[in-house]
């Protein structure tokens, strides 16, 4: 089976060294080109990689597959120095958990920080954003908020009074009941 060039996954950055795009690709890591632009840089990358493809056929050898296209079997063999492994078998069993969980759900956490920290910005974008709205309602008068007119405000409520004995409480206004 043939794999294109553009299957792979390249990586394009801005060297303050070298005044140049530096292109690389992760299938290849050995790998790179620069240019001009980062298109500029993306098409030497691509040439570079077409070459290397053509001397591995000539030579018969494995051409790397696209990460996209690998299987992955889930499957690891972690190294730990002694205290890191002692350490990380005493959490799992405080946490009540094999050491493989432990560290799978470490790994995850650490994978997924920066997708949950987005979430979690842009719920408090939109938390702010709602504060705003509410402290716009809340402003007094003399602050000139076109919305406090036709808000209600706990001066319109003097006359009324909160029924606690009865379960649902009841609002009666107070000055009906004397009249």
């Amino acid at each position: 089976m043939k794999n294109s060039i553009e299957e792979y996954e390249y990586h394009i950055s801005y060297s303050e060294e070298d005044a140049a795009y530096i292109a690389t690709v992760a299938e290849f890591p050995y790998l790179s080109a620069d240019g001009s632009s980062p298109a500029a840089a993306y098409e030497a990358i691509k040439s570079v990689v077409e070459a290397a493809v053509d001397i591995l056929r000539d030579e018969q050898k494995d051409i790397p597959l696209p990460l996209s296209k690998r299987e992955y079997k889930g499957n690891i063999s972690l190294r730990l120095s002694p205290e890191t492994h002692r350490m990380a078998a005493i959490q799992a069993r405080q946490e009540g958990c094999s050491l493989n969980q432990f560290l799978t759900s470490l790994i995850e956490r650490n994978l997924y920080a920066d997708s949950i920290e987005a979430v979690i910005d842009k719920l408090c974008l939109i938390i702010n954003g709602q504060l705003k709205v509410t402290d716009n309602l809340t402003q007094r008068p003399n602050q000139q908020n076109p919305f406090w007119a036709k808000a209600s405000h706990s001066q319109d409520f003097e006359n009324y009074e909160v029924d606690t004995t009865v379960p649902e409480q009841r609002i009666t206004n107070v000055s009906q009941e004397e009249a």
